[in-house]
């Protein structure tokens, strides 16, 4: 057995996985530490079930209420969690992990029950087995389960072709755990840092009657705080996770926050009022508009690409429309104020690395530039002839509010009215109608967010494979693709197979990639060790500490 070594998997994550800094910092040990810190959370947790959640607030809770194998320091490389050690064969496929034995499940209303030391329940591997059995049971659907189709009969199990019990997911002993690919994934320790591989307990989970994860009475976690409170009503005024200090993690791996406080809010421009009010000690965005105030700090990595998504039902859909479209795009035309967002051609977005070094240094936009006006003419007369009409009707563009400042999209807008005389209308609505409109494909198209829970490239396409709303005929293609990567003994080969995914995905026309933009942590100045990552939107609070200015 080889000792794999994280570091060299991860050497130039510094862009990625931030941390916010702070002024007047003091070396004694304590110091920053005992904050009631508050964050802002747009939209309420879809579940707090992590084998099902998909949505950012569920992200940002869990990572704060669960610890898992795994996990991303805030500098990104991979470290122990809940793991004290793992070894990996010779040949891939045979991870085993020595498990911690002082990590503990912990639930905020076993105090007020009389908590006791003797009440402590360890985190053991057969917590680890269960959690990766229900992710894999055809009755939970697990939107997130097809990233770790790499483990022994996992894809069997989840079509229903087999039993759960039998993927290779095995408990050793209670604090050895070994996992069984029927291939080798170069990512697999940075699947097990996602939510979807976080633990289960199966008692617990059982005694929740259907409930788990879905309300204040039916959480439990192992990780730094533990949910006090729930309180959600879409018609309230006041709606608000409360988390405390887990007393058990703390006592193990120092928590230095007192407690959370996380809003409920359902628009961005709400989350940024809370926060310039002062009342949000951090704020997550796409949009820089605060920026400008002194009394903040920010970091920030180009982590989303943003581009179009096409009904399948509509006009637009014709291939040689969206060929022409694409054609005559001229990204170089296009102005940028600032360094928020730029031109973009290909699917990942630049902060993915592939060696070390962003993606879009080793996979050139230039590669994807077409800009050929003659071509996308006879394409278009050729697919309004197919669609027997002799102009198209004005199309609408939905968008998220608060995504982006549009300026820059109607710059593109112009571009295909004066080169092929189509009309587009930005259909600007609030994020909870930008939702229900997806899902309904109540669009002639949508501007929409590639990105993936990490840097990893493999990440962004699994996403895309796992989104019901990217409606791409090339899935099976990019899934061997995957595999090919995963299996790559070079990782340059992996190079020339991501490219290759992203050329199935443009050339399908599902997607018309436009701009590649950033995603921003904000905190108030003195706020520090605020752990972001900027793909998953998720924020971690364990080390956060505040120094008075």
């Amino acid at each position: 057995m080889r000792k794999q070594n994280v570091l060299s998997l991860l050497t130039a994550t510094l862009l990625l996985m931030l941390c916010c800094t702070g002024c007047g910092k003091s070396d004694h040990p304590n110091a920053g530490s005992g904050h009631s810190f508050s964050y802002t959370l747009i939209g309420n947790p879809d579940t707090l079930d992590p084998q099902l959640a998909q949505n950012a607030s569920a992200k940002t809770v869990l990572a704060n209420l669960f610890e898992g194998l795994m996990v991303l320091a805030p500098d990104g490389s991979i470290q122990n969690g809940v793991a004290e050690s793992y070894t990996v064969s010779e040949d891939g496929l045979h991870y085993v992990f020595h498990l911690r034995d002082n990590s503990y499940w912990y639930n905020a209303f076993q105090d007020e029950k009389g908590f006791q030391e003797a009440d402590k329940i360890s985190v053991t591997a057969d917590d680890f087995v269960f959690a990766f059995q229900r992710l894999f049971d055809p009755v939970y659907a697990s939107p997130l389960r097809e990233a770790f189709y790499c483990i022994q009969y996992a894809k069997y199990a989840a079509d229903g072709w087999t039993s759960t019990r039998k993927i290779g997911v095995t408990a050793n002993s209670p604090y050895e755990l070994e996992f069984t690919l029927d291939y080798p994934n170069d990512g697999f320790l940075m699947l097990l840092t996602t939510t979807a591989a976080l633990p289960c307990n199966q008692a617990y989970f059982e005694s929740t009657k259907g409930r788990y994860g879905l309300d204040e009475n039916s959480v439990i976690g192992n990780g730094s705080f533990s949910v006090k409170r729930w309180l959600y009503d879409p018609y309230g005024q006041y709606n608000v996770i409360q988390m405390i200090r887990n007393p058990l993690n703390h006592a193990v791996h120092k928590v230095s926050p007192a407690d959370l406080n996380l809003y409920i809010e359902e628009t961005d421009s709400e989350a940024a009022r809370i926060f310039t009010d002062g009342s949000a000690d951090c704020y997550v965005t796409t949009r820089n508009t605060v920026l400008q105030s002194a009394d903040y700090t920010a970091q920030s990595a180009y982590s989303l690409t943003l581009g179009l998504l096409v009904n399948p039902e509509t006009q637009y859909a014709e291939p040689n429309i969206l060929s022409a479209m694409n054609l005559t795009l001229d990204r170089s035309k296009l102005h940028f104020s600032g360094d928020d967002i730029m031109a973009a051609s290909g699917i990942l977005p630049p902060a993915v690395t592939l060696l070390n070094k962003s993606c879009r240094e080793l996979i050139a936009d230039s590669a994807y530039q077409k800009y050929d006006p003659a071509e996308a003419d006879r394409l278009y007369q050729k697919g309004l002839r197919k669609l027997k009409l002799s102009e198209p009707n004005e199309g609408r563009i939905l968008c998220c509010a608060g995504m982006m400042d549009y300026t820059v999209l109607r710059q593109a807008l112009d571009e295909w009215t004066s080169e092929l005389d189509i009309h587009f209308a930005i259909d600007e609505v609030p994020e909870q109608e930008y939702e229900e409109r997806l899902a309904q494909t109540d669009y002639d198209l949508a501007l929409y967010a590639v990105t993936g829970p990490n840097w990893d490239a493999s990440s962004v396409f699994s996403q895309i494979l796992a989104d019901e709303h990217f409606r791409c005929t090339q899935k099976d293609t990019i899934r061997t693709l995957l595999e090919q990567a995963a299996a790559a003994e070079n990782r340059t080969d992996c190079v020339e197979i991501y490219r290759k995914a992203e050329q199935a995905i443009l050339e399908d026309h599902c997607f018309i990639p436009l701009f590649y933009k950033q995603r921003y942590l904000i905190c108030k100045k003195g706020v520090a060790d605020v752990a972001f990552n900027p793909f998953s939107g998720q924020v971690q609070f364990a080390d956060a500490k505040y120094f008075e200015q």
